[in-house]
């Protein structure tokens, strides 16, 4: 049994959109009844390079509490909303719940135009939804590093990336200095996507959890235009799918992310009705395997 559950983040990129989204997902469909989780307002360091941080570290640290009590239920967490600096909550959660119980390690499959591997000491634009799969490696700012406990969560040989568009200089030598699996756009469209996701099923096969975080803007915005910060190209809504009903028929996922929807910039609806139609495809019983 599934636990939907989210936050109206926006502080990691500012984008005014995401605070009512959630709201209007949960207003407009009945099978998203979601358990609305607050932004924490901190009071923020002025010097600070990385912009809201202690506001980002506090709803992120809510998001890990609230997601490790989901799965000492046994229900699978299924996080909806807001930018994606929400991952280092989610993230976290899934790690050290796997850590506690199994004494194992979690594999992040990270599906995203953008590598979000930055630090505070490499960003450009200082919004924190740059800077979460680096947080979860334990790179960068102390204060984004430790929810529910000091360090590290995801180790580099256990993440891959899908759909990579847009990487920074920085981040495309980060990702090749740890030794990152990664499949851009490009190459998943020039290899084929059932040979990548092969591959990447393979690399990943010694694990036993999984933690699952789809960003809306790894999709071409021709086609989803209610995302934030929109990359020219990407994954059909028919792409979507495979690559989900084949990740979850072959890696033991555990949780999920469906982040970055803005209702401000959609048209039409198509991307919350997406957003709907592919909860309904992830909570499926048939497509679940268990726990």
């Amino acid at each position: 049994m599934f636990s939907i559950f989210g936050c109206p983040m926006h502080f990691g990129v500012g984008a005014p959109g995401l605070k009512y989204s959630l709201d209007y997902l949960r207003n407009r469909y009945e099978n998203l009844r979601i358990v609305k989780l607050p932004e924490i307002i901190m009071e923020e360091d002025p010097d600070c390079v990385l912009k809201n941080r202690n506001t980002v570290a506090a709803t992120c640290q809510s998001i890990a509490q609230y997601m490790y009590s989901v799965f000492e239920t046994g229900k699978t967490p299924l996080f909806l909303g807001g930018d994606h600096s929400v991952v280092m909550g989610s993230a976290s959660a899934a790690s050290v719940y796997v850590q506690d119980q199994f004494h194992e390690e979690t594999g992040l499959i990270y599906i995203d135009a953008h590598a979000d591997i930055n630090t505070d000491a490499t960003t450009v634009t200082g919004n924190i939804h740059g800077v979460p799969v680096a947080s979860l490696l334990g790179l960068g700012d102390p204060k984004l590093t430790g929810f529910l406990r000091p360090g590290a969560k995801i180790r580099p040989e256990n993440i891959v990336y899908l759909g990579l568009r847009d990487i920074d200089p920085p981040e495309l030598t980060l990702l090749k200095d740890l030794g990152i699996r990664f499949y851009t756009y490009e190459e998943i469209c020039r290899r084929g996507l059932s040979l990548c996701l092969e591959e990447a099923a393979r690399y990943l096969s010694h694990l036993h959890f999984f933690h699952l975080s789809f960003d809306i803007d790894s999709m071409d915005p021709a086609l989803m235009p209610g995302v934030s910060v929109p990359v020219k190209s990407g994954f059909t809504k028919e792409e979507v799918y495979e690559m989900m009903g084949y990740l979850m028929r072959e890696l033991p996922v555990i949780s999920y992310d469906i982040v970055e929807f803005n209702q401000e910039f959609d048209r039409d609806n198509r991307t919350a009705d997406f957003v709907s139609d592919l909860v309904d495809f992830i909570t499926d019983a048939k497509r679940k395997k268990p726990f």
